[in-house]
């Protein structure tokens, strides 16, 4: 008797002998894991047969990538520079003295007029989302004529650009990186021109500490007319004279604003651009593409086998059912023959013949 698989196939139809492939017939005792390792065989096979075109499709992409990155793409120089980001309050408390009455207030004062954002880290995140924002952006592009120094002109023409989609290009080249453990803040900006990214993160970084010294100085301008409310409505001498120490600490907040030079934020490296260009990196990109395309070209050789394979075993399907149906029997070739007549009956006289 036949032996059979486990399935209850027999090995000898058509079928199973296309489905089986190069692996041949199976025998019957293949437990799973021994099914998935044949498997396994059967697709390291297959692309060890196309491995020729994998490869070659693979060294030509990566090789066009590499080429065009190294030589024909445009290079981008990023200039560096590093900040530490100080509290507003923490140069007035240190000019003031720790010892006066107006040097042991300044923490409570701190938190009362700066929302508490004593802490460096608070510090850092504020400023990156001030420059981060569209206002910021924009701003800088109007102080600074951005528009002109980025959007280079063709024929004597420069295209004109909306607003947002400029402060999107001009915050695209843009970034910035928060060391925790040194509290250091890095801002980065990028151009094709070093001269052009050095000159524009210097302008980020003026640009910032005016922004930040006019909100202080508007902000103890604030103080100072709400504390000088606060003396005229009130008789009590003691908590007048409270207040007009308060006065006094926002108006030298105040100057101190103005005229301070390493007001918010202390510069511990100038923005500097190195030699070398910061990208295109053209062994990393040819690198990664080598990589997709590999991993792509496995993927349809797989796909054009699993294809194939079901095409064959469709057509094995379908002519072991062709062979497995009973034939029905052809119907027996038909004969003339000649109208008999029945027997007893005379037969007709020809008509006659009329001369």
């Amino acid at each position: 008797m036949a032996s059979r698989l486990k399935n209850g196939h027999d090995p000898s139809s058509p079928s199973l002998s296309s489905a089986n492939g190069s692996l041949g017939y199976l025998p019957p005792s293949l437990t799973d894991s021994q099914l998935a390792i044949l498997e396994l065989i059967r697709v390291a096979r297959v692309l060890l047969r196309a491995s020729p075109l994998i490869i070659c499709v693979t060294l030509i992409v990566a090789g066009y990538i590499g080429v065009r990155e190294k030589y024909f793409s445009v290079k981008w120089y990023r200039a560096q520079a590093l900040i530490t980001p100080v509290s507003p309050d923490s140069s007035l408390a240190s000019s003031v003295g720790e010892g006066t009455t107006l040097g042991q207030t300044s923490s409570s004062l701190m938190d009362l007029f700066t929302g508490g954002e004593s802490d460096n880290v608070t510090i850092s995140e504020r400023y990156i989302a001030i420059m981060d924002s569209y206002a910021f952006t924009t701003d800088l592009i109007n102080r600074y004529h951005l528009d002109r120094r980025i959007v280079k002109s063709t024929n004597g023409h420069v295209p004109r650009i909306s607003p947002w989609k400029m402060s999107q290009a001009i915050t695209g080249r843009f970034q910035t990186e928060y060391d925790y453990k040194s509290g250091n803040l890095a801002l980065y900006y990028m151009d094709p021109d070093p001269a052009e990214a050095k000159s524009i993160l210097e302008d980020y970084l003026v640009s910032l500490r005016e922004k930040v010294r006019s909100e202080e100085v508007q902000s103890a301008a604030a103080a100072v007319d709400s504390l000088q409310d606060e003396i005229s409505k009130t008789s009590d001498a003691l908590l007048q004279n409270q207040l007009y120490e308060l006065v006094a600490r926002q108006i030298q907040r105040e100057k101190i604003a103005r005229v301070q030079a390493d007001f918010a934020f202390k510069i511990i490296e100038p923005p500097v651009v190195p030699d070398n260009f910061y990208a295109p990196q053209a062994r990393r990109d040819a690198t990664i593409a080598g990589a997709l395309t590999f991993a792509l070209m496995c993927i349809a050789v797989l796909a054009w086998d699993f294809i194939s394979r079901t095409r064959r075993q469709l057509a094995a399907l379908e002519t072991a059912m062709n062979h497995s149906l009973p034939r029905a029997p052809r119907p027996a070739a038909e004969t003339f023959s000649p109208i008999k007549e029945p027997h007893g009956l005379p037969k007709p006289e020809p008509p006659a013949r009329r001369d």
